[in-house]
């Protein structure tokens, strides 16, 4: 039997970036060319050629924006979950201003798509070792699952598990879905998704998801939709942040062809469903 592999989209503006408050304010989003719909679009019509399904973990601030393409993406069998409201990195934030965040996000997104709440992915992998708190948060509020614990340094842990897992919490079980990254000597490389997924050779990244797939592991691949527009607006950022936003962005579209051409793919729901 062919394994499914996990597809996800985090669905989010251009301007949604972590860690550049300086260069773009809150404030200032409401007065941004704002282009998330039809680069979604874009993402939805390959999927259909490829009648393929996914997870897209919809922020709520564009949801707020944009109901219609949260009607969209459900209509077109998709996945819909939750990205949280306001894009912050959740370590940032206190446990009462994370409820508030999810919760509010939850409101708009599920009072669109009248379905169950299902799962959550935290802006830049953000629940780490000094936010683990956050996800005795989502078990309370009801999800059924988070895919925010990066298995990477710096924004993760690269000693966290590779592969899906059920994890104990004081208040129940939580399943948590990691990125695909290759474990190297050294570092371990985040090949599934952004720019890892653009940059590192692609026959490294098939053969990593080969080799998960032939010990029963699916790997989960993630996208944004910035990433599939040629005319993405541009502002003055510091150089690590425009590479993470821009290098070989042009790639995108063919990498993710390959990559659903020499796999099947399914939904977090899918995969969850597939093995209860």
């Amino acid at each position: 039997m062919t394994m499914n592999n996990l597809l996800t989209v985090d669905v989010e503006d251009w301007f949604h970036i972590c860690g550049v408050s300086e260069y773009i304010t809150k404030e200032s989003w409401p007065e941004l060319e704002s282009r998330v719909f039809q680069n979604t679009l874009k993402i939805l019509e390959i999927f259909e050629s490829h009648d393929v399904t996914a997870t897209f973990f919809v922020l709520g601030y564009v949801a707020e924006k944009h109901p219609e393409l949260v009607r969209q993406i459900r209509a077109r069998g998709h996945e819909v979950a939750t990205h949280g409201y306001g894009h912050n990195r959740v370590y940032t934030l206190t446990r009462h201003a994370f409820v508030q965040d999810i919760r509010k996000a939850v409101k708009i997104i599920f009072g669109i798509t009248q379905q169950d709440k299902i799962g959550y992915r935290a802006p830049e992998w953000s629940i780490r070792d000094d936010s683990l708190w956050a996800l005795e948060v989502l078990k309370q509020e009801d999800l059924a699952y988070d895919s925010s614990m990066a298995p990477l340094p710096v924004i993760g842990n690269p000693h966290y598990p590779r592969i899906p897992y059920e994890r104990t919490l004081a208040n129940g079980i939580l399943w948590e879905f990691p990125p695909l990254v290759k474990r190297t000597p050294l570092v371990n490389l985040p090949i599934g998704g952004g720019w890892g997924l653009r940059v590192f050779p692609y026959g490294m990244i098939r053969s990593e998801i080969s080799k998960l797939n032939q010990r029963g592991h699916p790997a989960l691949i993630y996208l944004h939709p910035r990433e599939f527009d040629r005319d993405c607006p541009q502002i003055p950022l510091p150089w690590i942040k425009r590479f993470v936003l821009n290098a070989r962005v042009e790639s995108t579209q063919k990498r993710l062809a390959r990559l659903l051409n020499d796999f099947r793919f399914t939904s977090i729901g899918a995969y969850l469903d597939s093995i209860s």
